[in-house]
């Protein structure tokens, strides 16, 4: 072999040397480079929607290391909660990742965040809403007529939206005149399978504000509705030898000196143009009044001695001298007979 061929030989042996030894440090240097900080986090939006849990997504790049990531998730940025943490292998490729979340509502915040040996990177804060969640509301059934002092009532309404049911909620009340905060006075009650409750009031002693609330972390509230408490009114009549003239007494509770007492005939009526008068048939039109006067601590008494001109269905109606505490009262109605006429 010429000296010259072997020449050529040595220099293309150390040439494929010298270029496996860069590639080689290529190699090294580039993975010296992914190993130099903790993993890239994204966090994604929300799927699979159900009642009150989702599945939360995002994205991870372990960066050359096994990486360990889970979702933190709660009513503020504080968070609170977080689901069950899982591990990707080493690697450089970005991942899409996604974990089951139960408990979520409407408003909720939540992020991914992953770590590795190099340490640990929370994603971006978002929050969970969107086309996919109706946002929850509730709807309070307001009582179409004012609830008798010392009477009862139930208040119906419905939770709407996303995780409607079997939420955990408690009734709230501020009574008048309605400076004080709204405290709880109902046990906890969860709402029926399509967001419905009822809550009953045993004793409605003045006119009171009510709400509703869940009692999450973040609670939601109702619209406040205002139940009048009406006076309680009693009528009773006490013939006379004289025909048409009878006396008309009874009590108002609570004591209500000075309230006006009308005394009134019910008489037909044309339905209105109004939702509330549309349906009216009857109307009550005042035919005598007088002055509750005291009692008692706790009741006012009325009497009127008079002539009655006009036969039928009489009540007595009892309007408190100052508004708000309480609302006019009626009693039930009883039939009075008109004097005969002169002859």
């Amino acid at each position: 072999m010429s000296s010259r061929n072997t020449g050529r030989r040595l220099a293309f042996c150390l040439a494929l040397l010298a270029a496996a030894i860069l590639g080689f440090a290529s190699v090294t240097h580039a993975a010296k480079a992914i190993r130099l900080g903790p993993p890239s986090v994204s966090t994604g939006g929300v799927g699979h929607v159900q009642a009150t849990s989702a599945t939360l997504l995002g994205a991870v790049n372990p960066r050359g290391a096994a990486t360990t990531y889970y979702f933190q998730y709660g009513p503020t940025v504080a968070y609170g909660k977080q689901t069950t943490p899982a591990t990707l292998p080493a690697g450089t490729v970005r991942v899409k990742v996604g974990q089951a979340a139960t408990g979520l509502l409407p408003g909720y915040h939540y992020r991914l965040v992953a770590s590795n040996e190099k340490g640990l990177k929370p994603g971006k804060d978002r929050t969970f809403a969107g086309s996919k969640v109706r946002k929850a509301k509730f709807s309070i059934t307001k009582p179409t007529a004012p609830t008798v002092y010392g009477g009862s009532l139930n208040l119906t309404g419905l939770l709407s939206g996303s995780g409607n049911a079997a939420r955990k909620i408690v009734l709230q009340e501020s009574p008048y005149p309605y400076l004080a905060p709204f405290t709880t006075i109902s046990l906890p009650i969860l709402t029926n399978s399509f967001g419905g409750f009822t809550f009953p009031v045993a004793r409605l002693l003045r006119s009171t504000q009510y709400r509703v609330s869940t009692l999450d972390p973040r609670p939601l509230y109702s619209s406040v509705v205002t139940i009048d408490a009406a006076l309680r009114v009693t009528l009773k009549v006490r013939t006379s030898s004289h025909k048409g003239l009878v006396r008309l007494y009874g009590t108002v509770t609570p004591a209500s000196v000075g309230a006006r007492v009308s005394f009134q005939l019910r008489k037909a009526a044309r339905p209105g143009n109004t939702e509330k008068t549309s349906e009216r048939t009857t109307k009550f039109a005042t035919q005598f009044s007088t002055t509750a006067k005291r009692a008692t601590k706790t009741i006012s008494r009325f009497s009127a001695i008079v002539k009655v001109q006009k036969g039928g269905s009489y009540r007595a109606e009892a309007t408190p001298v100052k508004k708000g505490t309480f609302v006019a009262g009626d009693s039930t109605t009883v039939l009075l007979h008109s004097a005969p006429a002169k002859q």
